[in-house]
């Protein structure tokens, strides 16, 4: 890798929604649900624009390296697009060069990076280098799962409110990371319009939808009526043994495609509930046990296993885990889980498909909620309070100038006008990313995981109430321990 590489990494859950696709079509009769109402409000950068520059200290840092550390991941937002090394016309490069430069040249500092050797190695670079007392990088980049927990309870890392300068209330934070990952009411990571977020999405064939007569998902979505139930029954409608065998197998019909290996808790995410509930003291509530996760265990094992109306695909190396076995390329899917990412991977597919959320709960539930599978950013303990002061001044910049500069040029130019196929998709988008969530369940991976506890329930096929019995007082007792460590990190600090 070439040693002089600028870092950037882009747009986060509400964030992109900048530029929506505002038009709908002509014909369409739609009821705004809240989560359309709220994105709305984002549609637009410029209307939030404000001249970051003038609302920040100045500062001159004698040319000084501000460096990040990135774990590298071939479908992760984290590494894709995260620097621009020089200007070569292409819209998004040049938006990302140009913010960068902006930044460099107000503050006299230069923009590096370090790059991790796997996707999971940002807390096994971290803790060598806490403990040596040399720590190389001024913010880490980390994977949603991998170490944070530790990263948190060794104490490897400085709380955000530490930071001068950083305004949480700003569009480009993410506010729901701030409420739900929140320990003893501590924030240790963050995420803002520096690291783009990776949601599943629902992709579903245009073609099948109308050669079966069924109804327009779009029109589901806008009037609320998109839930797990309504997606049982569309995808039972279409699934067909097409070769007349028997059997259903990879090369049959099917009303919809899903992975089984890490994807199947943004199925219960997308149902508007948390495994964790954090409580006004900061404390970690499980909530494995109540009549709706019943339910949600019940409506998700029946879309994935009832009858033949779902292909599960799994796999232990990347081409398996992580893309569709069939896709929705294939012509033989109606709805087929993608992440947002891989989209791009189908731009010259033939195909005609949209993109939808996940669906919800019931038609009771408020808004459409997606997890992300994105990286956070967390600070190293040993940041002393002159490079805190750095820190906050980089950070509020980069992330206010990725909002209103970077953003909108992504998101216009490469998610909406390469990735989705109509207006529809680009409205749908906006619900999408308007609506992500975190959870100390899945984003602090600690013994028996919470966020993993009923996907794993799932596909392993488990009595779900016997489960529950078995584990809640373990699982209680880990995270009350968790929260204790860090009560005791907090008062030795």
């Amino acid at each position: 890798m070439k040693n002089k590489q600028i870092l950037t990494a882009i747009a986060f859950s509400l964030l992109l929604s900048c530029y929506s696709c505002s038009e709908s079509s002509d014909t369409a009769e739609t009821t705004q649900t809240e989560t359309q109402i709220q994105s709305q409000s984002f549609q637009n950068a410029e209307s939030t624009s404000e001249n970051i520059f003038d609302t920040l200290p100045e500062r001159d840092f004698g040319g000084e390296t501000f460096t990040f550390y990135i774990p590298p991941n071939p479908d992760s937002p984290v590494d894709k697009g995260t620097f621009a090394e020089e200007l070569n016309g292409e819209a998004f490069n040049d938006a990302v060069y140009q913010r960068n430069m902006s930044v460099e040249d107000k503050y006299n500092v230069k923009i590096d990076f370090v790059f991790g050797a796997s996707w999971s190695s940002t807390y096994d670079d971290l803790k060598p280098s806490v403990l040596a007392g040399d720590v190389p990088c001024d913010v880490y980049f980390t994977h949603v799962q991998a170490g944070t927990a530790n990263m948190v309870s060794e104490g490897l890392l400085r709380e955000w409110t530490d930071v001068p300068h950083i305004n949480f209330e700003k569009p480009w934070w993410n506010h729901q990371i701030i409420k739900n990952l929140n320990i003893a009411n501590r924030t240790f990571y963050a995420a803002s319009s520096l690291s783009i977020q990776e949601p599943l999405v629902l992709l579903f064939n245009k073609t099948m939808i109308e050669s079966y007569g069924l109804e327009n998902p779009y029109e589901l979505v806008r009037q609320g009526k998109w839930t797990i139930d309504k997606l049982s029954e569309m995808a039972e409608a279409v699934s067909m043994d097409l070769n007349g065998d028997g059997k259903f197998d990879k090369e049959d019909q099917y009303g919809l495609e899903y992975g089984t290996v890490w994807q199947v808790p943004s199925l219960m995410y997308a149902c508007g509930e948390t495994t964790i509930v954090i409580d006004e003291n900061g404390y970690p509530n499980l909530n494995i046990d109540s009549e709706k996760m019943y339910n949600i265990y019940d409506k998700i094992s029946k879309l994935l296993y009832d009858g033949n109306k779902t292909y599960c695909y799994s796999g232990t190396v990347e081409e398996t885990a992580n893309i569709p076995h069939i896709g929705i390329d294939s012509g033989r899917v109606l709805f087929c889980q993608w992440n947002l990412f891989s989209c791009e991977k189908l731009r010259e597919a033939e195909v005609d498909y949209g993109i939808i959320p996940l669906p919800k709960y019931d038609e009771a539930q408020e808004n459409y909620v997606s997890n992300s599978w994105t990286g956070m950013y967390g600070i190293p303990v040993t940041a002393s309070e002159e490079e805190l002061d750095r820190i906050g001044i980089m950070m509020e910049s980069m992330s206010a100038l990725g909002y209103t500069d970077v953003v909108p040029v992504y998101y216009d130019n490469v998610l909406k006008n390469k990735t989705s196929r109509d207006v529809d998709s680009c409205e749908m988008l906006d619900i999408i990313l308007a609506g992500l969530t975190y959870d100390v369940g899945l984003n602090f991976q600690i013994g028996t995981s919470a966020g993993t506890f009923m996907s794993s329930c799932i596909v392993n096929k488990q009595d779900y109430a016997s489960s529950v019995a078995k584990n809640t007082k373990s699982m209680t007792k880990m995270y009350d321990k968790f929260y204790n460590t860090v009560l005791e990190l907090d008062s030795a600090n």
